[in-house]
């Protein structure tokens, strides 16, 4: 199999695996193991702190040693953490799955990008990052059907099966992943070439004005998304009512915006290649332009249509941002340290999700939640202004 398709069958069959084990994934909790709202929040924050703490180590061994092995044992060890996370329903046992899924995810992210980046022919590599994005929005979208209708059966069965797929995935790779066009940093890891490798990675983000305001900029992205993530739901809640099940209802918001997601990433993928990084950063600084707007106006709306409609725009301009930033990082990066680089914008990411969460939650308890997702949207305000920034600074030719 060819590292193009075997990346584009990465995208979508691990985005209908993780789907699949996710949609229903708040409801199991508070339903069947029946933990209460501060273990939900637990639960959360454990996540995200420890892919804040694994991210850059883990990019770091992907370029010192192998991104294959390192995507591997991630989708082995996130496999293994939802089989833990649905067979075992307690406290205990969903924060321990929730560990070793987080450090499995991390493992996977950046080193998957860099693998491809490296292994996919150039004149194909921006093709793709686009068609891998619309085949993980297509994949949501089947995984989307697939929870709903195997949650009939329980709701820990829709976990377990994506838990399932996920190690099937990752024996897959053990079998078609290949890695011949890249080569380890060094030809022997220690402790002091990982500090060298992490030295080097900070290097490449403090001297580029690009890196250092795309990774800034990612920041205050974290920041908003926490609390439109959680405060959305909560929020369209009073315009639904009861006459329809909850589930069936968020379910179907999730299909629209996961088809207009794939829509719009393929509009846009038209006009994005690695070799003009400038016009992918301004595209980028528009998405999360709109994505602000959205977000204040959707904490603002008096009116279920208005307030509807905008959640799906939020909804559908945050997963078309995905590959967006996946192929401006891969142009403002070289291959030694790209694995690194990646991990320290998704850890970036990670604590702007840690620190804004809490804010925007206690906004949203003493005034009103709309108020709480309106602040979120002005938290990504600042993020627009330091991709713009970036943008500017974007080199003519990708830095490989």
């Amino acid at each position: 199999m060819s590292s193009y398709r075997l990346y584009l069958l990465i995208c979508g069959l691990g985005s209908f695996a993780g789907t699949t084990a996710f949609t229903l994934n708040l409801i199991y909790q508070a339903t069947v193991v029946g933990l209460s709202p501060l273990q939900l929040v637990l639960v959360g924050t454990v996540m995200e702190t420890v892919a804040f703490l694994a991210q850059v180590p883990t990019g770091v061994i992907a370029d010192l040693y192998s991104r294959r092995l390192s995507v591997i044992i991630g989708y082995l060890l996130m496999g293994a953490g939802l089989l833990v996370w649905g067979l075992f329903p307690s406290f205990g046992a969903i924060l321990v799955a929730n560990v070793v899924w987080t450090i499995g995810a991390v493992c996977v992210d950046g080193a998957e990008e860099a693998w491809a980046a490296d292994e996919i022919d150039p004149a194909s590599v921006t093709r793709a990052f686009v068609r891998g994005g619309q085949l993980g929005q297509a994949g949501s979208l089947l995984g989307i059907v697939a929870a709903t209708l195997l949650a009939f059966a329980g709701l820990a069965v829709p976990i377990v099966a994506g838990g399932v797929l996920t190690l099937l995935l990752g024996v897959l790779l053990v079998v078609f992943m290949k890695e011949d066009g890249w080569s380890p940093t060094e030809t022997r890891g220690s402790w002091r070439s990982m500090g060298r490798q992490v030295a080097a990675g900070g290097r490449a983000v403090r001297r580029s004005t690009l890196l250092a305001g795309i990774v800034a900029g990612t920041f205050f992205a974290g920041l908003s998304s926490e609390g439109f993530d959680r405060l959305s739901q909560p929020f369209l809640l009073p315009f639904i009512g009861t006459a329809v099940s909850d589930q069936l209802v968020f379910g179907g918001l999730a299909m629209i915006a996961a088809l207009g997601s794939i829509g719009l990433t393929g509009l846009l993928g038209r006009h994005l290649h690695a070799g003009h990084p400038r016009r992918i950063g301004e595209l980028m600084t528009a998405v999360q332009a709109a994505t602000a707007v959205g977000m204040i106006g959707f904490g603002l709306a008096g009116q279920w249509w208005l307030a509807v409609g905008l959640y799906l725009v939020v909804r559908l301009l945050r997963d078309t941002a995905t590959p967006i930033m996946t192929v401006w990082l891969v142009s403002a990066t070289l291959s030694d340290s790209r694995a690194t680089v990646f991990s320290i914008q998704a850890q970036a990411d990670a604590l702007g999700q840690i620190v804004g969460g809490p804010p925007a939650g206690v906004v949203g308890q003493r005034r009103s939640i709309g108020a709480g997702i309106s602040m979120a949207g002005l938290f990504l305000l600042p993020a627009v202004a330091l991709f713009a920034l970036a943008a500017r600074h974007s080199a003519r030719q990708p830095a490989s």
